[in-house]
């Protein structure tokens, strides 16, 4: 009877080394598997690092190799520059270039800003420069390019003139500091070269608009091109004054030759800021 009993204490012994046994690898696999998910779990984190920093990096490339691009072409420009006007043919500090791309249409700047650019106009269709530089290569920067509907040397009454709102503030990124008047104020002048001859302009609208389908009724300033008579041209400014950020004071008459400076913005979806200027004889209107 004692043995009998023995027997059941160390059976029942053995079940519970045994249960005991079966929770501790139970508790042992759990560790495991939390110290495999928490593996996991930091590896993709370090790939996801390390893919960020990869981009990062070539953003951060792409972008200091278009600025260094642009910056030969300024130096380019600077250097064929002779002060000399030409009474035919194309002006000096553009020749080398329109030889490299013939899609050169002019070059624009602002001073005290960081617009400096050359001007495109593609042949081919009208978005090439939209994700294209200066020498054709991919660039998500682009270009500034005229409008392909434009006839940039007549010229037409009304150049459009293109250039992404970059975050880095190149291109057309700054010109959203227009829409306060105290910067207006400051840098109002747009000296704009085509290839045969030199203008300056002065701004006289600053206006937000929005890129619309042919049934909205948002007025398409990027529609003007050229004013059939005083009474279209009229139309046409009073429809922009309903969109300007401030009255500027400058005015705009029937003849006028404009250039239209057009890039994204924020404020709306599908939204547009746009500046028109009116070129100026000697700084004068």
């Amino acid at each position: 009877m004692d043995r009998f009993k023995d027997d059941r204490s160390i059976q029942k012994q053995i079940d519970q080394l045994s249960k005991e046994n079966r929770d501790l690898k139970l508790i042992v696999k759990k560790q495991q598997n939390k110290h495999k998910h928490f593996n996991i779990i930091g590896i993709i984190l370090i790939v996801t690092g390390l893919l960020f920093l990869g981009f990062l990096i070539y953003g951060e490339y792409n972008e200091y190799n278009s600025a260094r691009k642009i910056k030969k072409l300024q130096e380019q420009k600077k250097a064929s520059y002779n002060g000399a006007d030409v009474q035919q043919g194309i002006l000096p500090e553009y020749r080398k270039m329109y030889e490299t791309n013939s899609d050169l249409a002019g070059w624009i700047v602002i001073d005290g800003t960081d617009i400096n650019y050359p001007v495109v106009q593609s042949k081919v269709y009208q978005e090439f420069y939209l994700n294209h530089n200066f020498d054709g290569e991919k660039d998500e920067a682009g270009s500034i390019f005229a409008d392909a509907r434009n006839d940039v040397f007549l010229p037409d009454d009304n150049i459009i003139i293109y250039g992404h709102n970059m975050k880095n503030g190149s291109m057309f990124g700054t010109l959203q500091y227009y829409l306060d008047k105290d910067y207006y104020n400051s840098h109002n002048i747009v000296s704009f070269d085509t290839l045969y001859k030199r203008g300056t302009y002065q701004i006289a609208v600053v206006g937000l608009s929005k890129i619309s389908e042919e049934s909205d009724g948002t007025f398409k300033y990027y529609d003007f091109i050229n004013a059939e008579n005083k009474k279209s041209f009229k139309k046409y400014v009073e429809n922009i004054k309903k969109l300007e950020a401030y009255d500027t004071g400058v005015s705009l008459k029937y003849g006028d030759k404009l250039i239209t400076l057009s890039t994204c913005n924020s404020v709306e979806k599908d939204g547009r800021l746009f500046i028109v200027a009116k070129e100026v004889k000697n700084g004068q209107d």
